[in-house]
């Protein structure tokens, strides 16, 4: 449920949706960002409590809050109150997510360990492709986009004998009582950790976009998350409440070799996105249109949750995989107005396949590697990299687009104020967009498809650190001796 992102079921266009932000709330990239931003950066804080609290009963409730946030936002009278609403899912999602690599991680054993962590990259798979598709729908039919949301509800309630019958109990530290184990987590780095993650990603996402870089809440932002890194770095050293072993993101951590890939999800907010604008396609169609880099990226990922811990040739996954990512974002910068929907497959196509080498290999390799009571640490701090990385991606590429796409709309609509620009390049559904003539929808759309050329650049530079981080692991091997860990890190 959690992987059908549920911004993408929203029609921005809505009248009851409408806020001071107007239409940019509905740019996917932008609320998308925001919508990720403190509840992924949940991840590492969720981390420690499942391996501390009954399994079982912390997965549940992270399930009523992923229900409970879809109804507030099906309800949702305005956009405040969905925006609320999407917090509160994002927080639930997030935690089912650190659930499932919770229970792969307790329940399967090395071996089996990549092959489960693929399946996950299915389900995530087949949401991103019926997550627009099925929200698209429900949004061009009398049910309205508010069923977007709504429809994970009867879904929940199917499904719940499974969660109360089927899910097994496990309880990390029975011989702890309750007080006990609030005290094992790091509750101070948690706030700050969150508060300063999600200073920054406001900061990113609406600096040069609703506030210019020079204002003074753009400075203070900037300041307090400075302020906060700091603070979070001290305490991390020196937190006289909490042990080494037990804090947010224990330091020795920090010792051990540290691959960074960056995840490169955000092409599924930027594809459908393309083929809206120049292609004129529906937000249905768009969806669909991103089959080939979903395919290819589950097919690729189950090959390697299959045949790594059979062959390990862990440099394998990670340099071949990085370079034909690498390969395919080159092909999209060369993407313009003009650019055949095949040719456009086929770059998705390497990027999907090799995003899907590693995209979860991590997990399995540093679970391998580190020994069984720093499995817990272990998969906060892989979930803590991977999700900041994937939610300051958002944020950049999406203000990047943003400024770029201003510029070069406004130069080709002079007479348009920039607010307005800012409203038309928030979707091809927009009132602004639909209110334009042909002829200067003849002038905007090569300008967006030009500054989406930034965003594939922006992609491009990610896929080479890629393929530099990856060198590292030239004699990286699956398993191996716990005392000369090296800690992989899929960001």
């Amino acid at each position: 449920m959690s992987a059908s992102d549920c911004e993408k079921h929203t029609d921005p266009g809505d009248s009851s949706t409408q806020s001071p932000l107007g239409e940019l709330v509905g740019h996917s990239d932008l609320s998308a960002a925001a919508h990720k931003s403190s509840p992924r950066n949940v991840h590492g804080w969720k981390g420690k409590v499942y391996g501390v609290f009954n399994i079982k009963w912390v997965y549940i409730f992270n399930i009523f809050l992923f229900e409970a946030g879809s109804a507030l936002c099906g309800a949702a009278p305005n956009i405040e109150s969905l925006i609320i609403g999407r917090v509160i899912a994002g927080v639930g999602g997030s935690g089912m997510y650190s659930g499932t690599l919770t229970y792969v991680s307790v329940l399967s054993n090395n071996q089996e360990k990549p092959a489960y962590l693929a399946g996950s990259t299915v389900v995530w798979g087949i949401g991103s492709v019926l997550g627009p598709v099925i929200g698209g729908a429900f949004a061009a039919s009398s049910a309205t986009w508010r069923w977007g949301f709504y429809v994970n509800l009867p879904i929940g309630a199917v499904c719940a004998p499974v969660y109360f019958l089927l899910f097994p109990s496990v309880d990390p530290c029975p011989s702890k009582t309750l007080a006990e184990k609030f005290r094992l987590v790091d509750w101070v780095n948690a706030v700050i950790f969150l508060a300063g993650s999600a200073c920054l990603t406001v900061v990113l996402t609406l600096g040069g976009v609703i506030y210019p870089f020079n204002s003074a809440t753009v400075i203070a932002l900037w300041t307090v998350t400075g302020v906060l890194l700091i603070a979070f770095i001290v305490m991390l050293k020196l937190h006289p409440l909490v042990t080494k072993e037990n804090r947010l993101y224990p330091l020795h951590f920090f010792k051990q070799l540290t691959l960074i890939n960056m995840q490169l999800q955000a092409m599924t907010y930027y594809i459908p996105l393309y083929f809206q604008f120049v292609k004129d396609d529906g937000a249905l169609e768009a969806g669909v249109r991103l089959l080939p880099l979903i395919m290819f990226m589950v097919v690729a990922s189950m090959a390697n949750g299959f045949l790594m811990p059979r062959y390990g040739l862990i440099p394998v996954w990670y340099i071949g995989g990085s370079t034909l990512t690498l390969i395919g974002t080159a092909l999209m910068y060369t993407v313009n107005d003009t650019t055949s929907n095949t040719s456009i497959y086929g770059y998705n196509i390497l990027v999907g396949t090799g995003a899907g080498c590693y995209i979860v290999a991590g997990f399995a390799i540093v679970q391998s590697l580190v020994p069984v009571h720093d499995i817990a640490n272990a998969v906060g701090a892989m979930t803590i990299a991977q999700d900041l990385g994937m939610v300051l991606f958002l944020a950049i590429s999406g203000s990047l687009f943003h400024n770029v796409a201003v510029d070069k709309v406004g130069k080709a609509l002079p007479e348009v104020s920039t607010a307005e620009i800012g409203n038309l390049i928030a979707g091809s559904s927009s009132s602004a967009f639909q209110a334009l003539s042909n002829a200067e929808k003849a002038l905007v759309i090569p300008e967006i498809a030009s500054a989406m050329t930034r965003i594939w650049a922006f992609f491009l530079a990610a896929a080479t650190l890629s393929v530099v981080c990856s060198v590292p692991l030239v004699r990286a091997k699956f398993g191996g001796d716990s005392g000369k860990t090296a800690a992989v890190t899929a960001a």
